[in-house]
């Protein structure tokens, strides 16, 4: 007899308090629990087990409802509806059980009149995961709910699954062109090896949205078998689908490529729309052959053409791609010739000596050049490279008779820090523009003191008090590069997390802090049928709560930003506080976030997966709306 049949054997002589000390008082019994339930063969029992667990732990028992035999699970989900409690829980509770039984509750609750519950109920439904999952979902694409819709595809998407490939693959044939862009966008979730081949039949669907949207995922998953499919895109007849495929050539880095991309930038109809796909996808690729397709678009008639190959060219680190676009500082177009500016302050020189002289060399001609535009882009580029030749440059700009580029100057010379560039501002004291002496006086105070590293080891346990926790900024990205290079604020700076758009790159003056966690996801609460729109993920989250837990106990402030430092930085400085004050203590977490950044609107999604990642049972999402009905409050009776 095994030890699992002698323990079921057990369970009819034990009394509810013995069947409580034995199973539901510790992890261990628990899983003893999990484990024999589903050998259960007694209805009776494995309800009694599911009962008493439901009164220990909600959670627990939802979990065990789920195990026993699919012919007694009609019964314990039928204990879970009956409980007293509000939608929302129960929704949570249902989604526990991973049963098909308790998808006809999650249905009817896409019916609820409340917005929160119905979304609830469709996430629930993704959560389960079952082929009767995939079924309800896919029908639940074609809601008349827009809303409903979305988080449908999204669910399919995480479900990651060859019936939901099967069931969004059906969804791009259908007649509704909303649910054929929500299948396609879901599409480029799922693991490549199930969506390839629906991605691929995508790209010849009759509808050009269809076709763009799956070569914008191509490029997202970056598998070697989608390149001869993006390679025939490139002579789509639809504009955005040729500009789609370029760009996702690029990102998969396929020299095969690159005469397609050439030939896209050099003869495409609609030149501004492809060409700058075009462009960056062969400075991506980088190679020679790219290179040279790059320098001969430099002669092009049209300047979008051009200024788009000159950046492309600043993103690969050789000397014919600066010689190309050192040329490029005399175009006859002043936007190609500040584009040209901007390309040799990215072009990474480091470690190479002669391609950083170069690059100095040339824009010290461009130092002269007649607009104004122009010397503001050489003098932000001088920045960039940092070397002694470019403080050199950036002394002469000092000089420019335009207040503009002298105050980049200066904030160049402040943002480089070197002991040339402190000498630089020590002279420009003595300069005769007063702007240029004011800021000089600001920089030198904030410069001179470089940042200390603090200890983050993993191993070193925080001091998780209130009193201990590390003074937080939240910013906007703008705001936050103030504070790294301009303020005194910055040398107490140790932590960093900044939340950016992505494929913008985030300022290099976040290099400065010592310890810093740089994410890329953009401020939506709800999915977007846009393949470049990337919803926060649970993931996401759970980086920020694992960063925050990590940081030592040593002082030093910690900044957060995101491009407008009211939603996604908010929700993260919520989440950071959370995670440090504990359980209980989320209405204080949220004050210390309205204290940093009073403005705040925490991104709602990021705010519920929070709850979710640190098992708070939605506290931190109806700390956020206290706060909103007693401010709405306050005000109606004032």
């Amino acid at each position: 007899m095994t030890s699992a049949a002698s323990l079921i054997q057990q369970l009819p002589e034990l009394s509810d308090a013995q069947f409580h000390q034995k199973y539901l008082k510790q992890k261990q019994g628990m899983h003893t629990l999990a484990t024999i339930l589903p050998q259960v063969e007694q209805q009776s029992l494995a309800l009694r087990a599911v009962k008493l667990a439901l009164k220990v732990n909600l959670k627990l028992g939802s979990k065990l409802a789920g195990t026993v035999k699919p012919e007694f699970q009609i019964a314990t989900i039928k204990l879970i509806e009956k409980i007293p409690t509000s939608p929302l829980l129960k929704i949570q509770l249902l989604a526990l059980t991973s049963s098909d039984m308790a998808i006809p509750m999650l249905v009817a609750a896409l019916n609820h009149k409340e917005s929160a519950v119905r979304l609830d109920g469709i996430r629930a439904i993704g959560k389960i995961g079952s082929e009767a999952a995939v079924i309800e979902l896919a029908r639940s694409l074609e809601s008349k709910d827009s809303q409903i819709q979305a988080w449908a595809a999204w669910a399919l998407g995480e479900i990651d699954s060859k019936p939901a490939a099967v069931a969004l693959l059906k969804a791009i044939k259908h007649p509704d062109s909303g649910v054929r862009a929500w299948a396609v966008w879901a599409l480029g979730k799922i693991n490549p090896k199930i969506a390839v081949p629906a991605l691929l039949k995508a790209l010849k669907h009759q509808d050009s949205e269809v076709r763009w949207r799956a070569a914008v995922n191509c490029g997202k998953i970056g598998v070697s078998e989608v390149v001869s499919g993006l390679l025939n895109a490139l002579r789509d007849e639809n504009h955005i689908v040729r500009a789609r495929a370029a760009a996702a050539l690029g990102k998969i880095g396929d020299c095969e490529a690159v005469p397609g991309l050439i030939e896209l930038l050099h003869d495409d109809p609609d030149s501004y729309a492809v060409s700058l796909r075009a462009a960056e996808a062969l400075g991506q690729i980088g190679t020679e052959t790219a290179v040279a397709g790059l320098v001969q678009a430099l002669n092009h008639d049209d300047s979008d053409v051009r200024g788009s190959a000159v950046s492309a060219l600043g993103e690969i680190s050789s000397e014919a791609a600066m010689v190309a676009v050192i040329g490029s500082l005399s175009d006859r177009d002043i936007f190609v010739r500040g584009r040209a500016a901007v390309a040799l302050g990215n072009i990474n020189t480091e470690g190479d000596a002669k391609l950083q002289k170069m690059v100095v060399a040339g824009l010290a001609i461009a130092i002269g050049d007649s607009e104004s535009y122009v010397r503001w882009r050489v003098a932000a580029a001088l920045g960039e490279i940092g070397t002694e030749e470019a403080v050199a440059g950036l002394v002469r700009l000092l000089g420019d008779e335009n207040s503009g580029v002298r105050q980049k100057a200066v904030k160049s010379l402040g943002q480089i820090g070197s002991t040339a560039a402190l000498v630089a501002l020590e002279t420009a004291l003595n300069r005769e523009f007063a702007d240029v002496r004011a800021l000089a006086v600001q920089y030198l105070a904030d410069v001179s003191t470089e940042a200390e590293t603090v200890d983050f080891d993993p191993s070193v346990s925080p001091d998780l008090s209130g009193e201990k926790l590390p003074k937080i900024l939240i910013a906007s990205q703008a705001e936050a590069s103030e504070y790294i290079v301009e303020r005194a604020a910055g040398r107490e700076i140790k932590y960093l997390i900044s939340i950016g758009t992505p494929g913008v790159p985030e300022p290099k003056t976040f290099d400065q802090i010592p310890n810093r966690m740089c994410m890329e996801f953009n401020d939506l609460d709800t999915p977007v049928d846009d393949p470049d729109q990337i919803l926060p993920t649970l993931e996401d989250v759970l980086k920020i709560i694992d960063f925050a837990l990590k940081m030592s106990s040593q002082g030093g402030s910690l900044l957060i930003c995101c491009q407008s430092g009211i939603s996604r930085s908010t929700a993260t400085a919520l989440t950071v506080c959370a995670a440090l004050l504990g359980r209980g203590k989320e209405r204080e977490a949220w004050a210390l976030v309205l204290a940093a950044r009073p403005q705040a609107k925490p991104n709602r999604w990021m705010v519920h997966l929070a709850d979710e990642a640190l098992g708070r049972d939605g506290k931190l999402a109806l700390a956020i709306e206290l706060t909103t009905v007693n401010a709405e409050l306050a005000i109606a009776n004032s």
